[in-house]
């Protein structure tokens, strides 16, 4: 009898210092490190994040045909920049417009995109409309949302700068998240308000 007490005895203590070494039961909370995902968040189905220019932008790789505009002028019904309601004679007198400017689209993650992603996208008329050249040029040029809003059609154009986002998966950054909200905020719209432009060609 004893030596079943002595041996009992030991059983428990070489249990008592296994728990406390950690070896307790299998049903013991464990600590979970955080999320890998938490340093980033998501917007609108867009992973939000500061512009990373992970390769040396060229506007070449970015390329398309004049003639684009001529599709553009199609999907418009007519020569005009949505941006200002401007109608204007001749397609001479505008700028092919990128909405998501293409050195902005490479630092939201295409700068890691192979070459035929950047071609399409540089040749995607869900991203393209018209301008003038001082609007294009000058005072939009390749800022985002954050930077640059459009007098007309505000709402139109938050709204496609968010899709062409999505469907080429780039990142935003909170800037311009906070401007794009302001103006989705008093849309009851997102649709094209089209300018009624008398001839051109």
């Amino acid at each position: 009898m004893t030596r079943t007490l002595a041996l009992a005895f030991l059983i428990s203590a070489v249990a008592f210092i296994c728990a406390v070494c950690g070896g307790g039961s299998a049903s013991s909370p464990a600590l979970t490190p955080p999320s890998s995902t938490s340093a980033s968040s998501a917007w609108r189905g867009l992973i939000v994040a500061d512009e990373n220019r992970c390769s040396p932008y060229n506007s070449d790789d970015y390329s398309y045909s004049q003639s684009v505009e001529d599709e553009i002028i199609a999907q418009l019904g007519g020569i005009y920049s949505p941006y200002s309601g401007e109608c204007f004679a001749s397609k001479s007198q505008t700028d092919i417009e990128h909405m998501v400017a293409r050195s902005e689209a490479h630092d939201s993650g295409l700068c890691a995109a192979d070459d035929g992603t950047r071609r399409s996208f540089g040749s995607d008329l869900d991203n393209l409309t018209l301008a003038s050249p001082s609007v294009n040029r000058d005072r939009k040029g390749a800022k985002d949302a954050a930077e640059w809003l459009p007098e007309r059609n505000r709402c139109w154009f938050a709204a496609t700068v968010i899709e062409v986002r999505r469907k080429y998966g780039l990142t935003i950054n909170s800037l311009e998240t906070d401007a794009l909200d302001q103006v989705l905020a008093s849309c009851t719209s997102t649709e094209l308000e089209r300018s009624t432009c008398d001839g051109g060609t």
